[in-house]
């Protein structure tokens, strides 16, 4: 389609940006780009015209400079003076003061009016007051723990000691655990709770971010009937909510590097329940009735056992970098949960698993306890400041060590790196390079965050591990 004007300035946007700019003859519409017309007076397209380098004009940053400047606080020694202005009550005052000073300059009819305003100030101040002094609650959640992104049931227990009923209550609390799927940003609102009556209101909600919920105070609030005042009731939380990181499902598990007696399903000499029979001891309490030697027993007089050998574990080491964690909270998020994809995954399997977020390493320990423990503590993480200069993981021998970063600290030491560490890189905002082949492609894996951290965490590291190689025994094996 043709769009021509003399009596307008036209700008030509093409992704976002401005790539052509004229006052006047046609254009060419195409897929992809877009044309903005504006009617201006002849003067103003004359001045216009005189602007001729329009490319490279970010129209977005524009804008938001724009938008920027409007809401700057340039006098911000004057908040102290207007920002009761902002709450109701003040401009109830304000119309109370002024109704004074006309029923004593101007007429005394106006005195008719300062009469209502009062009226309207002093109930709308206490009747909240008195409906929340009868008032108790508490809140709480079917289970403690979930995780992101997953829905939990919310109960809300109110008691109201007066006779008659309660109006326009609502929560005020952490959006995450206080709102609705379907409208996060309005709080959960209560029509009426009865008189002399104990309530329990229920809904689902879906936390997004992890933490331990709730952040800070619950209160239960009312500013019935004018909206005037507003009045608050703590509100009793019997236990927090625990927000785990979201987890992505992984299939593959690379191999080791170490010796082949360290894969799964192989055996050491050391003492254990598995593998081939070692030698024969006395029964201990506890022991399974299939290891008895029955041959020994019925010898000895007394129950005597096998002795077998027990199963080695793989090693993996992996190590979160707190400096690119502390670029912002999306970024730590992301981090986060890439390590307890990563760390779980390898749990799941058997590996023996060291984790270091804050500078010390740890031992995970397997089972429902051990992953309970672990959960929690990158629920409640948070990284702490650290030096820019960036700290590289001793590869352990005979194990795999995996380090997660972002792609801007990882280049600023690329240099350094070390070929016996593997890494996880967390691009940049707009960064297309993810997934791409690198120099280190084999030991390196490139992910956006975001809601696509999920489906490139996945593929990723399905190619990760079978170019590292794939251990036959545990191929088959899944989450």
């Amino acid at each position: 389609m043709n769009v021509t004007n003399n009596n307008c300035v036209k700008f030509g946007l093409e992704r976002g940006r401005l790539t052509q700019f004229s006052t006047g003859g046609q254009w060419l519409e195409r897929p992809g780009f877009t044309i903005l017309r504006f009617p201006v007076k002849v003067p103003t397209l004359i001045q216009l015209s005189r602007w001729k380098d329009f490319s490279g004009f970010n129209v977005r940053k524009a804008v938001k400079d724009i938008h920027g400047a409007m809401n700057f606080d340039f006098c911000p020694w004057a908040n102290k003076y207007v920002y009761w202005l902002k709450k109701p009550i003040g401009w109830v005052v304000l119309a109370l003061l002024a109704s004074l000073l006309l029923g004593v300059y101007v007429s005394t009819q106006a005195f008719l009016g300062t009469a209502a305003i009062l009226a309207v100030g002093i109930i709308g101040s206490v009747w909240p007051w008195i409906a929340m002094t009868g008032i108790r609650g508490s809140l709480s959640w079917v289970q403690g723990r979930c995780e992101e992104l997953e829905a939990v049931k919310t109960t809300l227990t109110l008691e109201n000691r007066w006779p008659w009923p309660a109006f326009g209550l609502y929560v005020e609390a952490d959006h995450q655990i206080a709102s609705l799927p379907s409208d996060p940003d309005q709080p959960i609102s209560l029509s009426m709770v009865p008189g002399l009556a104990r309530s329990q209101f229920e809904w689902e909600c879906i936390p997004g971010t992890r933490g331990i919920y709730p952040t800070r105070t619950v209160k239960l609030a009312t500013a019935f009937p004018f909206g005037v005042w507003t009045c608050y009731r703590d509100l009793v939380v019997e236990t927090p909510l625990i927000v785990w990181p979201h987890t992505t499902r992984l299939v593959d598990v690379p191999e080791s590097q170490g010796t082949p007696n360290s894969g799964i399903g192989s055996t050491s000499n050391q003492i254990g329940d598995e593998g081939d029979w070692m030698g024969v001891r006395p029964y201990r309490p506890g022991d399974s009735l299939r290891q008895v030697h029955w041959a020994q027993t019925a010898r000895r007089d007394q129950l005597v056992v096998f002795e077998r050998q027990s199963r080695a574990r793989q090693q993996v080491s992996l190590w979160l970098d707190p400096a690119a964690a502390l670029s912002s909270r999306s970024i730590a998020d992301d981090l986060v949960r890439a390590l307890a994809s990563i760390s779980n995954h390898f749990v799941n399997h058997s590996w023996a698993v060291r984790v270091n977020i804050d500078g010390n390493w740890r031992v995970l320990q397997p089972g429902k306890q051990g992953k309970q423990t672990w959960m929690d503590r990158l629920a409640s993480w948070t990284p702490e400041s650290t030096s820019e200069e960036i700290f590289f993981p001793t590869a352990q021998k005979g194990g795999l060590t995996i380090g997660l970063t972002t792609a801007t600290r990882f280049e600023r030491q690329l240099s350094n790196k070390s070929d016996s560490i593997s890494w996880i890189v967390l691009t940049d905002d707009g960064d297309s390079k993810s997934g791409e082949q690198t120099p280190f492609d084999k030991s390196m894996i490139r992910i956006a965050g975001g809601s696509m951290l999920s489906d490139e965490l996945s593929s990723q590291w399905k190619r990760y591990s079978q170019q590292m190689g794939v251990s036959s025994h545990i191929m088959s094996r899944t989450n």
